[in-house]
């Protein structure tokens, strides 16, 4: 109920129902593109609550400042774990001021302005296509495929939806008390971090890419171009033990597969000692695997990239709350529990936070 779709606009001679958006990027699929929704009407709903006299530029303030909060609270912990967290921003666990328990970027540094490195953007930042799961259900009663080959009846966008399309954000997010653990209203958890990808994302259709369709030679084949070192090579530089090539293996973590897993070199006899960062941040992260039930966050060398480039980027970014004003927290309002993550933004967006 009230789920919205993205304003859209169809132009004399132009694409159907395109989305009025910044970056078209962000209808490319059912989800994304009804979560850049969500962000519009989390502004709509900030600039209710401040009324209707407050400045646009004050609003765009805030609601950044909340997106930035929910990143540093919610998203890194959930993906890196709190001790990286902790260890890159000591402030947010010792309560101190900022300027008291420095931030520790140890490896990410710039001259005039922050950037974003190509360890992070072409190898680290990758760690989610493994996350990937081949189906989603939007909610309870639609199920989509991330793709097809023919194009029909998958998760793919860039035009308006049907209304029975509106994604249902409790399979989503932990937004309920509760969930049961089986049937069409679970939580839908992503895949665990490791050095395996859905099969759709071995074969992507041609409108998404034309010639090499496998996500993961892809990935590998930009790595080489651009160059980067191997994962041992950072690992070192960083001051961390690399991974032995035997504990180096590919395939999927879970109790079913996890014995029966080649090691890299065993596939690839070139890679010995010199494994392609983008793998070898999925494989440190699988080294946490034990059981099915393992919760696996990313690992020394990928954890620290990407903590770093996002503790970076927003110290460096003078208009971010962690420059203005580091005691921020977000408004009462939007709080649970006095909790803010990616939840709490859903609920406030869609008038649901009590």
């Amino acid at each position: 109920p009230k789920t919205r779709d993205l304003p859209r606009n169809t132009p004399e001679g132009g694409d159907p129902a395109r989305a009025l958006i910044g970056d078209p990027r962000n209808d490319e699929n059912a989800i994304v593109s009804q979560l850049q929704g969500i962000f519009l009407r989390f502004h709509n709903a900030v600039a209710d609550h401040l009324g209707g006299t407050t400045p646009f530029a004050d609003v765009q303030r805030l609601v950044r400042w909340h997106y930035q909060y929910a990143i540093l609270h919610d998203f890194l912990p959930t993906i890196v774990g709190p001790d990286m967290v902790f260890e890159v921003l000591p402030h947010l666990k010792s309560g101190k001021s900022i300027h008291v328990d420095k931030p520790q970027l140890r490896f990410f540094h710039w001259r005039n302005a922050p950037f974003m490195p190509v360890e992070f953007s072409v190898a680290a930042y990758r760690f989610g296509h493994s996350m990937i799961r081949p189906f989603y259900r939007l909610n309870p009663t639609v199920q989509f495929p991330i793709f097809t080959a023919d194009g029909t009846l998958d998760l793919r966008a860039f035009g308006q939806f049907p209304p029975n399309w509106a994604i249902d954000w409790r399979l989503f997010f932990p937004i309920r008390d509760s969930a049961p653990a089986s049937g069409p209203e679970r939580v839908q958890p992503a895949y665990k971090i490791d050095t395996s990808l859905v099969n759709p994302l071995g074969k992507l259709p041609d409108n998404v890419a034309k010639d090499i369709k496998s996500l993961a030679h892809r990935n590998l084949l930009r790595g080489l171009r651009m160059g980067l070192p191997s994962g041992q090579t950072v690992a070192r530089h960083m001051g961390f033990a690399p991974i032995p090539d035997d504990k180096l293996r590919i395939g999927k973590a879970t109790e079913e597969d996890a014995a029966g897993n080649p090691t890299l070199v065993s596939l690839s006899p070139q890679f010995k000692d010199n494994a392609p960062l983008w793998y070898y941040v999925l494989a440190e992260a699988q080294q946490a695997f034990k059981k099915d039930d393992t919760p696996i966050h990313l690992g020394r060398v990928g954890g620290r990239i990407v903590t770093e480039v996002f503790a970076g980027l927003l110290l460096g970014d003078k208009h971010s709350y962690l420059a203005q004003d580091p005691e921020w927290r977000p408004l009462k309002a939007f709080r649970r529990k006095e909790k803010f993550g990616i939840a709490e933004l859903i609920l406030a967006a869609t008038g649901k936070l009590a």
